[in-house]
């Protein structure tokens, strides 16, 4: 966001902002495109478990200083 903040500034802010939209818009698809592909194959329940476990992971390293 600072980045897009400090582009406007030195550029046009309309093609800043356009940039930007495009940009969230086109990262926006692909994802909804590919979680109605993983949906086919992974049950939500799993995704569940999955993002659970990887959020303790993530506390475990943090509470060690791994990050």
């Amino acid at each position: 966001m600072l980045a897009t903040i400090a582009l406007g500034a030195a550029q046009s802010p309309w093609g800043v902002a356009g940039g930007a939209i495009a940009g969230h818009a086109l990262a926006t698809f692909i994802a909804v495109l590919g979680g109605a592909f993983l949906a086919k194959y992974i049950s939500e329940k799993l995704v569940g478990y999955i993002g659970g476990a990887l959020f303790l992971v993530f506390a475990v390293a943090t509470f060690f200083g791994v990050f």
